[in-house]
């Protein structure tokens, strides 16, 4: 049924650390370049690829990294377990035309082994989360201690920094003995909290400690560092988010102390590097509080920030421009890699359908337990009969279905004929007698015997294939997984039930003017039934998951005295949602609307 989460979401940590080693080394390369803030904001919308791994993106296409790495597992038949030289089908026993046949999947111990990791991925950020309470615990405990500010002097000195910053919302500044240096958090109701021993300072020094937070809540911050938390939590395991992140904090403070910077005069620089001294040694005394701002850093990031504060310059105006180049580069590069990360929307391919003359119908009583869809066409009123318009225009995998037009890029490549379209059997063993003999086309499209259709598709080669395919139109035509099993759920080529039904009804006119004779033979090859004068042709596909049948097609059409109908019934199940389900519905479907009743119903 395609590749779990947690595989997709291991491919997507791949991409995203490319992405992150760019940024960096474009950071670190051009840090001269660009300005403190353009770092910081380069960082923060860096964080998008974070989230891209959990945003659906249903209009991916082939030509995006993500398919093409997924495209090249697909190659190899056996790294997601689909069995092909040994392929199995199964057939489900009646005794008429709705005996049916599906390709084997097998979970092969990759798909052990994902699991494992995927519990192993919970259970860490399980811990981790754990990591995170604890510190928001301690966050609780400094504001169920906090008292509020009611100096004087201090509460003029507060008011006085928000008013050179320009900031307005209201702050509640407060003391707590559990605290060695300022700390800031919350961030729908912010608080700065100062230790009680803060009047060790002089009032300048106490400026510098407010103007700083200050600025963490005028710049949001606190929203900053709660995502922060929240990608530790998901990433625990991968050490390039953890230092991409810490370079961020830092990056983060840096930025605070160059907007402190800009509101002091010259010889007051010192001294605000002198009150990040006084606090530096402090934060080795205590654990940080993950969800706050502090003041106090390790000593690493303090060197980094003295450094920046002794080089301080007013950002020249070409500085400014450069920069603005630069984070609009790396914005690009951001965006145009986060569709590709997405581990949420491998198969969601949509075919964009838009008729007037389309009728919405319920159905839903025929589909039972199966998700689903089908869609029947008029061809006398030319009008379009749709249940469940969203996943008419999905596209899933053709399975069997697709046979129906291998047959016929056979017969017109002349690798077979009508009268003569025997293969040999090599003697190898499956599991029904119907596949342990001899074929012809006709035997082998009633028996669905994939091992013919595989040995059609290699006389004609993959590139010609493809050529045929995109001359149809046929869906996404996308023949890059491996020619073996390009038609099956794990694969490439894709298919919507709506344009099922549009292939069929050029197929039927011979629009693709093939030549007349071999549309002919195909036909006659799926002819399943004639009933009260009516003639019934299609073909059934099956997905088959470890034994289980997973998803299944029946897609034909009807030929009545005075006009013809086509069709297409998709399902999905956990079981028994084979080619011989989708059948049973789309007859039901038939009876319904009249137009054709089974002489098995």
């Amino acid at each position: 049924m395609g590749h779990s989460f947690f595989s997709l979401f291991f491919i997507s940590n791949i991409i995203l650390s490319v992405i992150l080693c760019i940024i960096l080394l474009i950071k670190k390369i051009l840090k001269i370049q660009i300005t403190v803030n353009t770092q910081y904001h380069m960082s923060v919308i860096a964080l998008l690829t974070l989230i891209a791994p959990f945003i659906p993106f249903p209009f991916l296409k082939i030509n995006s990294i993500w398919d093409w790495l997924i495209n090249l597992g697909a190659s190899n038949s056996n790294l997601f377990g689909i069995s092909t030289s040994k392929a199995t089908e199964t057939i489900v026993q009646n005794a008429n035309w709705q005996q049916d046949f599906s390709m084997s999947i097998e979970q092969s111990s990759f798909g052990m082994i994902d699991s494992i990791f995927f519990i192993m991925w919970i259970l860490g950020m399980i811990v981790v989360l754990m990591a995170t309470l604890y510190s928001n615990l301690r966050i609780h405990k400094i504001k169920r201690s906090l008292q509020t500010v009611e100096n004087k002097e201090l509460l003029t000195l507060f008011h006085i920094c928000k008013e050179e910053i320009y900031f307005h919302k209201k702050i509640i500044l407060g003391y707590s003995s559990l605290i060695k240096s300022p700390i800031t958090f919350g961030f729908i109701r912010p608080y700065i909290v100062i230790p009680k021993d803060i009047f060790m300072l002089s009032n300048d020094e106490i400026k510098y400690v407010l103007l700083h937070e200050l600025y963490h809540c005028k710049r949001r911050d606190i929203l900053v560092n709660y995502f922060m938390c929240l990608s530790r939590t998901v990433y625990w395991f991968n050490p390039l988010v953890w230092y991409f992140l810490r370079e961020m904090k830092t990056e983060m403070e840096i930025s605070c102390d160059y907007a402190v910077l800009k509101t002091l005069d010259k010889e007051s620089h010192l001294e605000y590097g002198e009150v990040i001294l006084k606090f530096a040694s402090l934060s080795q005394r205590t654990s940080s509080l993950l969800a706050a701002s502090e003041i106090s850093s390790s000593y690493k990031q303090v060197k980094r920030r003295i450094v920046t504060i002794v080089n301080f310059q007013a950002e020249s105006h070409l500085l400014k421009i450069k920069s603005a180049l630069v984070f609009t580069i790396v914005l690009a590069i951001i965006l145009a890699s986060i569709p590709s990360m997405s581990a949420l929307a491998v198969n969601k391919e949509t075919h964009s359908f838009s008729k007037d003359n389309t009728v919405y119908k319920d159905y839903s009583s025929f589909f039972d337990k199966f998700l689903g869809s089908a869609v029947l066409y008029d061809s006398n009123m030319k009008q379009y009969t749709v249940y469940n318009k969203e996943e008419s225009n999905t596209r899933f995998a053709p399975n069997s279905t697709y046979k129906i037009f291998s047959a016929l890029f056979a017969l017109e490549s002349g690798i077979i004929k009508r009268e003569n379209s025997q293969m040999t059997w090599d003697r190898t063993l499956y599991p029904y007698e119907e596949w342990n003999q001899d074929q012809d086309l006709f035997s082998a499209m009633e028996n669905s015997t994939t091992w013919y259709f595989h040995n059609l598709d290699q006389q004609m080669g993959k590139k010609k294939l493809q050529n045929y395919y995109k001359h149809i139109n046929y869906g996404n035509s996308d023949l890059s997984g491996d020619i073996t099993n390009y038609w099956l759920d794990n694969s490439s080529l894709k298919i919507s039930p709506v344009e099922q039904v549009n292939i069929l009804k050029k197929f039927y006119n011979n629009e693709f003017a093939f030549d007349p004779s071999n549309i002919q033979t195909v036909k006659d090859s799926i002819l399943l039934e004639e009933s009260n004068g009516n003639r019934l042709s299609g073909k059934t596909g099956t997905a088959d998951l470890n034994g289980e049948n997973v998803n299944g097609w029946f897609v034909g059409y009807v030929e009545t005295g005075d006009n013809t109908f086509f069709f297409a019934v998709y399902i999905q199940g956990e079981k028994q949602a084979g080619g011989s389900s989708a059948a049973n519905i789309a007859l039901s479907i038939l009876e319904k609307e009249g137009i054709y009743q089974s002489i098995f119903q």
